[in-house]
Order: C-alpha cells, then structure tokens, then sequence
C-alpha cells in the first residue's frame, strides 16, 4: 500500500542553471550535486554506462524534487506544452501570489499570465493561480489560497 510521496522529479538539460532558478529565484534549498555512474543506477533507469548528476531540492513542507542532468546519455528537448500527454507540473502554495508574480517577472521569469483570481470551489474561498516556466520549459503553478 501506497503511504506517501518519497519525492518528484525533473529531468533538465542544465543542473547548475536548474540550480539557481530554484535556489536562487524562488528561495528553495538544495543539497550539493552529486554525479553518478554506478551499475546500480544504470540498472533501475535501464541505460547501462549512464552518468547522471543529481540534486534533490526541498520544500518548505519537506517535500523532494529531484533535479537530474543526464550527462551520458544526454537527453534531447521534448514539447512541455501542458496539454501533451504525460506532461506534468508541481503547485506551489504560496502567501502572496501577487508579490512573487511581480518579482519574479522583473528577474525576467516568464509566466503565461498575470494572476488569475477565481471562486473556490467551497463558495466562501478565492484562489489565486497563475503558470511560470522554470528550467528547460518546465511549467510550474503558483497557488493562493483566500478564506
């Protein structure tokens, strides 16, 4: 039986500019990157001679991402437009949607909008959502959430 999430994962084409976006911009912490090439790993992704360097970043309600860099192989860029099959993305809560849009924006993230506000479902909430790219096009939401 399924008791938890152990983590998530990303791969990118570029852990130390992955790095700074979710370090630097949005404030989160990581453990150092650490490269890999061991059988045991090549056995569990199935690509024998892999190297991989790994950091796993941690949310405040310690919550793991895994960023990967696929040194050997390297990977190839793939359509990340959100209604494609298999494509996914991670919801932030956050306090102040509105803030982070506007500092985020002038450090030159892109989001496909401004905050969008909208009733919860509950009728009493409001919820505050927008999308923002990360590294290599991966979308991410920002969520705010208004009794």
């Amino acid at each position: 039986m399924i008791k938890s999430t152990e983590h998530f994962s990303f791969t990118v084409s570029n852990l130390d500019d992955s790095h700074r976006f979710f370090c630097d911009l949005l404030g989160l912490k990581a453990s150092p990157i650490v490269e890999v090439d061991n059988v045991d790993v090549q056995k569990i992704i199935k690509m024998p001679g892999a190297k991989l360097r790994i950091s796993i970043v941690e949310t405040p309600d310690n919550r793991k991402i895994e960023l990967i860099e696929y040194v050997k192989p390297k990977g190839k860029k793939i359509d990340l437009e959100t209604c494609n099959t298999g494509v996914g993305h991670i919801a932030f809560l956050v306090d102040d949607i509105q803030g982070m849009y506007d500092n985020l924006s002038k450090k030159g993230v892109k989001f496909n909008s401004p905050p969008v506000w909208a009733a919860g479902n509950d009728g009493k909430s409001k919820w505050g959502v927008c999308y923002l790219k990360g590294p290599d096009d991966i979308t991410l939401e920002l969520v705010e959430v208004v009794e």
